[in-house]
């Protein structure tokens, strides 16, 4: 595995390029941009799939050997977030840096959660529907579910209202927040560093 490691992580870096281009070539095939008569371009595309699936497998084995093996995790995660270990001052300054990157990003993280619990609707109904003359209504609610539920799952307000306003949770995607938290760390903790070795 130690061998075979660094040549599988080489593979996965000098093989996005390559996946970027099948990618784009890809989209525009399923498009329908390319003529599907040629054998040419639907060989391509046989290719293009093979070679996606194949750095799509790569990545989740990368990321579990990231997550399990622990020199493997030291030597990428190294080079990716820039941290270097000369001497002993360094090594204590690692560890304040990243001790402040773990509290600010524990804080992000609360932050978003109660963001994404949080429900607010700001509404109007009919003159018909109005309780005690009022037509304005505030709606506060709490929101939360381990797993995600698309917009056809939840249930239909059967009361006719015009929105004004609403949040229902973090507009964001899932994938984005993620992406955001790890360049967060990177920055976070290289910001750390150089506050401190002034």
């Amino acid at each position: 595995m130690k061998r075979v490691d660094p040549l599988l992580l080489k593979v996965f870096l000098f093989g996005l390029p390559a996946v970027g281009v099948f990618a784009a070539f890809a989209y525009f095939y399923s498009v329908g941009d390319v003529n599907p008569a040629y054998f040419i371009f639907r060989l391509l595309n046989l290719l293009a799939g093979l070679v996606i699936a194949f750095w799509m497998t790569l990545s989740l084995y990368l990321s579990a050997r990231l997550m399990v093996s622990g020199p493997f995790r030291e030597r990428v995660m190294a080079k990716i977030t820039f941290i270097q270990e000369r001497d002993e001052r360094e090594a204590i300054l690692t560890g304040k840096a990243t001790r402040t990157t773990f509290l600010t990003s524990l804080a992000i993280l609360i932050f978003l959660f109660c963001l994404s619990c949080i429900q607010v609707s700001i509404y109007r109904v009919p003159e018909e529907r109005a309780v005690d003359g009022k037509t304005r209504f505030v709606s506060l609610g709490l929101g939360f579910s381990l797993l995600e539920h698309s917009k056809q799952d939840r249930p239909k307000d059967t009361i006719e209202k015009k929105e004004i306003f609403s949040y229902a949770g973090l507009p964001i995607s899932s994938t984005t927040v993620i992406l955001m938290l790890i360049i967060w760390q990177i920055l976070s903790y290289n910001y750390s560093m150089r506050r401190l070795t002034k």
